[in-house]
């Protein structure tokens, strides 16, 4: 029998089959005359054709008309019928599936969601709280905050002898990527309406060529206090400059309401998902959180896929696991020598800054800068190894040690120390 993990999360829906073969693209649609296309292709021109794009059919899961009729989508459910189908058939049309799935989705939701599964058709073994797949490993209180496109949902889990459960958790409708993104392209828009009587958010063109850029600003304002930036449409080239200060003020004031759920669980380990991740250095709150790999939840799925089928009596979601004795009393270690640099060939690039190992006609190129286009992007930060960027192929380390190596497709990289002295 064949097995996937699929995690839903309309920033990155991620499927992960047993064989470590990987598919992820954004919550995007676009409906056609010959069909339904998602992810990225449908996100691409979102903000040139409003009206033939959606991007809200996951949060909001249901069976009711849409407002326009159209051949091949009734509903909201129907366009999410034809991502998960894609996501299904790229991983091998696995014969069944785990679903990692995020505390916002409902029972009701949840119940059409296994329905589709059925229809693929595929069997639904198990649905697990996406919070509590994170911190599976996890030996104290963490509290795990899970950005999705137009919600966020807090989740508080918490060991417990052999197992670990969650025990609160609080959902924040309307505070999600898409609203954070929505800010900055504001903000964009008031710099060059002051800079150059040029308001880009009143051009297609303009406006699609912000948002596509903004994931990769956000993560430069990780490492860079002032991100310099040209803006290219039909009505010319415009410099504009965002700066870090600015932009955390914006997002700040988007994050008020969730400052309460994180007073009320002071001292827990703050830990975010890897669509999370621009919030450690643009929120002083998180600013020494742990990012997760973007396939931790559904690697330890797939790893512990017997124990879980037993603990699933039912398809509710699950939302207590038990662990083996030697995760649960897994230890903590502080003092050990991490890696520095990533080496490749001889090329030596430090992990203080982003390292993006490219894969491409003339060979292999690896770089400290941000590269979307790249297999990889990795960083070290608060002494782990965070992955920016991820594509299919690559088997990352257990540890950040030196002699430790990556593996990208057929190419090896090593985790190497550089002593100052």
């Amino acid at each position: 029998m064949t097995i996937a993990a699929l995690e839903l999360n309309e920033q990155s829906l991620l499927i992960q089959a047993e064989d470590g073969a990987l598919h992820a693209e954004p919550g995007f649609a676009r409906l056609t005359s010959e069909g339904i296309v998602t992810g990225e292709e449908a996100r691409s021109v979102a903000w040139r054709e409003p009206q033939h794009v959606y991007d809200q059919y996951w949060c909001h899961l249901n069976q009711t008309p849409l407002p326009i009729r159209h051949r091949f989508a009734r509903h909201h459910a129907d366009i999410a019928f034809a991502q998960l189908q894609k996501l299904w058939q790229n991983a091998g049309s696995p014969e069944s599936l785990i679903l990692l799935a995020p505390g916002s989705i409902a029972r009701a939701q949840l119940s059409l969601l296994l329905g589709m599964v059925e229809a693929l058709p595929s069997r639904a073994t198990a649905v697990i709280d996406s919070a509590l797949a994170a911190c599976a490993d996890e030996t104290g209180d963490t509290l795990f905050v899970d950005l999705q496109m137009h919600e966020s949902v807090l989740t508080v889990c918490r060991p417990r002898g052999d197992s670990i459960l969650i025990v609160d958790q609080e959902i924040f409708p309307g505070l999600g990527m898409g609203q954070i993104q929505n800010s900055v392209a504001r903000h964009i828009s008031d710099i060059l309406i002051e800079s150059y009587r040029f308001d880009p958010l009143h051009s297609s063109e303009a406006e699609q060529a912000i948002f596509d850029q903004i994931p990769h600003w956000l993560t430069r304002l990780r490492w860079e206090r002032d991100v310099s930036t040209k803006l290219v449409s039909e009505h010319g080239e415009h410099s504009c400059i965002l700066n870090r200060d600015a932009i955390k003020a914006l997002i700040g004031e988007r994050l008020a309401s969730v400052r309460s759920f994180l007073e009320r669980w002071q001292g827990c380990r703050l830990l975010l998902s890897h669509a999370s991740g621009p919030l450690t250095g643009l929120v002083d709150e998180f600013s020494e959180a742990e990012v997760i790999s973007q396939t931790a939840g559904t690697q330890r799925s797939l790893s512990r896929y017997a124990e879980i089928l037993g603990q699933a009596d039912d398809l509710y979601r699950v939302r207590a696991l038990d662990r083996p004795e030697s995760c649960a009393a897994a230890p903590v270690v502080n003092g050990e020598q991490l890696a520095t640099h990533l080496l490749y060939g001889d090329l030596a690039l430090p992990l203080s800054k982003p390292v993006s190992f490219r894969i491409a006609e003339n060979g292999p190129r690896m770089s400290n800068e941000f590269d979307a286009g790249s297999a990889l992007t990795v960083v070290m930060r608060n002494r782990a190894l965070e992955t920016l960027h991820l594509d299919a192929n690559v088997v990352l380390p257990q540890t950040c040690q030196p002699g430790e190596s990556i593996r990208v497709g057929g190419h090896e990289l090593k985790l190497i120390r550089v002593r100052d002295d």
